[in-house]
């Protein structure tokens, strides 16, 4: 792990704020934590910052308000699959879950190579928390990847699982907490708001 915080430049370093590489982790149960990581990507694009978004376990038909809204920043690259989350999967029988699996490592092989070329300020790998917690990709396998980014780049990471090596060489660690929600109500995602 020493290593991992070392070579990624993940260590704490206040009075060096802005020159090193950052790891954030949004993670928990409760509503925003994509809405966090879009807010961060509305505040970078003032800055004219390079922006990638991956969308991981979002299918590319899903339409939702931020999808639409990002198409109109030049600076900002959204990247989705077909994948759906197996909570939202109509058949999830062993076939199924086979597919998504390897969709879901055709997409980290996508990941890996946008990381290699380097060639953004800031990464939003959003819902790739759930990855790991559903065992579709190994926590060391993320390290690995982030390991090897060499410049001043901010990271992102969103889901609802606590990932407990990352969080330990993360710079920002901020667990979601739900208190209260309408869908314990039977209020369903709402237009705008969840999507």
């Amino acid at each position: 792990l020493e290593s991992a915080r070392s070579t990624a430049r993940f260590q704490r370093h206040p009075a060096q704020c802005g020159t090193k590489t950052m790891l954030h982790i949004y993670y928990g149960k409760g509503k925003g934590k994509t809405s966090s990581a879009l807010g961060l990507i509305l505040r970078a694009s003032g800055y004219n910052k390079k922006i990638i978004l991956f969308q991981f376990l979002k299918p590319k038909d899903l339409f939702s308000g931020e999808y639409a809204s990002l198409k109109r920043f030049h600076n900002v690259t959204q990247i989705r699959f077909n994948q759906k989350h197996p909570i939202f999967m109509q058949k999830k029988g062993p076939e199924q879950i086979k597919k998504l699996k390897e969709h879901i490592q055709k997409s980290i092989l996508k990941l890996k190579e946008i990381i290699q070329k380097g060639n953004f300020d800031i990464l939003v790998c959003d819902e790739i928390l759930n990855l790991m917690g559903e065992d579709f990709v190994g926590e060391s396998k993320v390290i690995k990847m982030l390991i090897k980014i060499k410049k001043e780049k901010e990271i992102i990471l969103t889901g609802r699982d606590k990932p407990n090596k990352l969080q330990k060489i993360a710079d920002y660690v901020t667990e979601f907490r739900q208190i209260r929600h309408p869908f314990s109500k039977g209020i369903l995602a709402r237009e705008s708001i969840e999507y």
